[in-house]
């Protein structure tokens, strides 16, 4: 057909046009995470028991159509999804496990936990903090329970971060024109850290009296180092955890503080499919919908730092753990809404819609808890 001032005779628009378009976003992340518990216990909590609430961001998009085509960019970002929780426990935190526990003498339990039954919350190998479990067991450490006082503190704190880039080459939007398709490539970063600490005051009994140790008050140097950690240099300031109760003239035991720092990042970029629709329209009013999806090389990795240290009598004494990795993966985002359209002026148009992202494949901070054994 002939054009006309730029348009066909049917209505469509094929001379150069730009568009801009800035929406504020109000979102809210689902925590789909596959973590492991802090302590097990009858105060048992672990980060799946956060819930994040929603967040503000913007988005900005500029669309450059000519002919029957468009080109558009848009970038997205949100501000930080941040969830914490804390709080003091009733019980004490035994660092045995249940095991040996429950194969002490009835006396060390109840001077563990005074509770009837005495009913401790646990540290193992299969919770946070593992190595202490591990040095608890070792050695020298096997005729005693160790533990943390009823009335131990907890926090835990979780953020994350989101921030999209795209650029799509698709079908230009055109009256009667139902389902446009298109193509584009997009750069997503997703990260998220987070900060879990416990403290209280340590505590021993020997486990086959329940009296207090005598040759062995703590847990040592040795055990802590076979547990996994690093001691501080140089290692003479390495003198382990000690209760200190029958030391003359009295010192008060030790205040301990166990801190966990979880971190994961995520850089995808790949090429998506892109689909627009347009399921009705009049002269002041337009409702559509629009889906992406693609699947996505993801430069992902992880970090685990774990920190132990007496923070009153020998702050010297803080033992570390460090652990991290990368790793090249392939991950899925698809993204779908519905939109609705305005036509206040001419050239000015009000935009809203309700949409929602999906994401798999990605590495989540409390996940790197599972990822390792001690």
């Amino acid at each position: 057909s002939s054009l006309l001032n730029g348009s066909c005779p049917d209505g469509w628009n094929l001379d150069w046009q730009w568009r801009f378009q800035a929406d504020a976003l109000y979102l809210k992340r689902d925590r789909d995470w596959r973590d492991i518990p802090v302590i097990s216990g009858p105060e048992s909590f672990r980060p799946s028991n956060l819930d994040f609430d929603y967040k503000a961001g913007t988005r900005l998009s500029l669309g450059i159509m000519h002919e029957d085509f468009e080109m558009d960019f848009v970038f997205s970002t949100l501000n930080d999804w941040t969830a914490s929780q804390s709080g003091v426990l009733s019980n004490a935190v035994n660092f045995d496990g249940p095991v040996a526990f429950g194969g002490a003498h009835p006396d060390a339990m109840t001077n563990v936990d005074p509770g009837l039954p005495p009913n401790p919350n646990f540290i193992t190998s299969s919770t946070y903090f593992g190595p202490i479990n591990t040095a608890a067991v070792t050695g020298a450490e096997a005729n005693e329970l160790e533990f943390l006082r009823p009335g131990a503190r907890f926090s835990q704190t979780f953020n994350s971060n989101y921030q999209d880039f795209e650029v799509n080459y698709k079908r230009r939007a055109q009256p009667g024109r139902f389902a446009r398709f298109g193509f584009g490539y997009r750069n997503v970063q997703f990260g998220e850290s987070g900060l879990t600490a416990l403290s209280g005051t340590f505590d021993t009994v020997d486990s086959a009296t329940g009296l207090e140790p005598e040759a062995n008050n703590g847990l040592s140097n040795g055990s802590l180092v076979s547990g996994g950690l690093t001691a501080p240099t140089p290692a003479l300031l390495a003198v382990g955890f000690n209760e200190n109760s029958t030391v003359v003239p009295a010192i008060p035991p030790d205040e301990l503080l166990f801190t966990t720092s979880l971190r994961a990042t995520n850089q995808l970029n790949g090429v998506h499919l892109t689909s627009d629709f347009l399921f009705f329209e009049s002269e002041y009013f337009e409702l559509g919908g629009f889906g992406k999806a693609g699947v996505f090389h993801n430069f992902a990795s992880g970090s685990i730092t774990e920190r132990y240290t007496d923070t009153l009598n020998d702050p010297n004494s803080s033992y570390t753990r460090t652990l991290s990795s990368k790793k090249e993966v392939a991950s899925f985002l698809g993204q779908a809404g519905l939109t609705g359209r305005f036509f206040l002026r001419e050239n000015i148009r009000l935009f809203g819609s309700y949409e929602a992202i999906y994401l798999s494949g990605l590495a989540l901070a409390p996940d790197q808890m599972r990822g390792i054994s001690t």
